[in-house]
């Protein structure tokens, strides 16, 4: 997603306003509208359900919480692929030594 913090060209961007536990703020985006809402959304939602499992009131708190385990589960998602790649390239590695192996007693 591009931001104002970003070079991106000032035609192709709008803004969009945005309210999360009662602060209001716009950012400006090239982004679909319907996705940055759509993302917005599940922010709330998460924020929502950290809230009431953990009690935690404070707003600031909160966020950073959500956000903590947002990226742990970022992080566990990347390392499962990362287990699943090694699988199949080892899996790969002992199927080309076995064509290998076949190959050489046909004397190919």
């Amino acid at each position: 997603m591009s931001s104002t913090f970003s070079n991106v060209d000032k035609a192709a961007t709008h803004t969009i306003p945005i309210e999360i536990f009662g602060v209001s703020f716009t950012i400006r985006t090239d982004e679909d509208e319907d996705y940055i809402h759509a993302l917005v959304s599940e922010l709330k939602e998460r924020l929502s359900k950290v809230s009431g499992q953990m009690k935690v009131v404070d707003p600031l708190k909160l966020s950073l919480i959500t956000n903590l385990l947002t990226l742990d589960e970022m992080h566990q998602k990347s390392g499962q692929k990362e287990k699943a790649q090694v699988s199949k390239d080892y899996e790969a590695g002992n199927l080309l030594d076995s064509l290998d192996k076949r190959l050489g007693e046909l004397g190919l």
